[in-house]
């Protein structure tokens, strides 16, 4: 069931710990709505989410908390909302002049309403390399793996990074799971391209009526672009449109065993964000 089980907050932390600049620390809240889209082989269903994030974000720690409200037509609600919880922990640090390393461990937790530490979790350590090509390309290679009650799994983490989201010009990250791409043209504003990854992974509630403590595996691709204004040096505004596409929502019973599997069609949808750096 899991092999496809790492997280987008994974790809949040991953970003942090290659980007984040030396004692950085910021708090950020975000909010986002995905357009209604039809649920494929449900008699013309459809649903729409609004998603909502809380983010600390430090040099070597970060907590990010999700709640996603459902918004369904046409059938029975299978069920209202779901959050997301995780923390990780970080350190990098240089072997030589160019050649650098990172490590890190997070761990989350998906949930309706009920936590069950025993069932409900999901570990996953990392470590890699980074090199530094030049003043402005670092390539960076490594691998995780992921510890959970159903199963366990293992991915490459691989990419160059292109420069710093606050330099002037072109900056990115071109990998693998995390993706971004940065224009500024000024040292106020500047635009951006995200290519969105999900794969999030939630026991229901207790008494779901649908699958009592079982899960729902939601996997994800998408796009966004927007803008970013930076006013002052301690404040970012973010806001834009995003669309995602090749949506699939998976249900599985407590044992771990697939029970339906439904295809959403594609989405439209905006974005918004207000990130305080110290």
């Amino acid at each position: 069931m899991t092999q496809r089980m790492l997280t987008a907050l994974s790809a949040v932390f991953l970003t942090a710990v290659l980007a984040q600049p030396a004692q950085a620390l910021s708090v950020s809240g975000s909010g986002a709505y995905n357009g209604k889209a039809d649920i494929d082989g449900a008699g013309g269903a459809e649903a729409a989410s609004s998603e909502y994030r809380l983010i600390l974000n430090s040099r070597y720690f970060s907590a990010a908390l999700k709640h996603t409200e459902y918004d369904f037509s046409g059938i029975d609600d299978p069920f209202d909302s779901l959050d997301h919880f995780a923390v990780d922990g970080r350190y990098d640090g240089s072997i030589t002049s160019d050649l650098g390393f990172f490590t890190g461990l997070t761990w989350a937790a998906g949930f309706e309403d009920d936590i069950h530490l025993g069932d409900n979790y999901a570990v996953t350590p990392r470590a890699g390399l980074s090199w530094q090509f030049n003043p402005q390309v670092r390539f960076f290679f490594g691998g995780l793996a992921q510890f959970n009650e159903v199963d366990n799994q293992y991915l490459p983490i691989l990419g160059v990074m292109l420069g710093r989201e606050g330099d002037l010009g072109w900056s990115g990250s071109i990998a693998y799971p995390a993706t971004k791409v940065t224009y500024r043209p000024a040292e106020t504003y500047a635009f951006e391209g995200v290519f969105l990854t999900v794969r999030d992974l939630y026991q229901l509630a207790d008494d779901s009526r649908i699958l009592p403590e079982g899960y729902i595996y939601e996997e994800s691709y998408g796009v966004s672009l927007g803008a970013i204004i930076t006013p002052i040096d301690l404040l970012e505004l973010r806001a834009g449109v995003q669309s995602y596409f090749d949506r699939e929502y998976t249900f599985y019973n407590a044992g771990g065993h697939e029970v339906a599997s439904y295809d959403v069609d594609p989405s439209v949808g905006f974005y918004g964000s207000v990130n305080f750096k110290f």
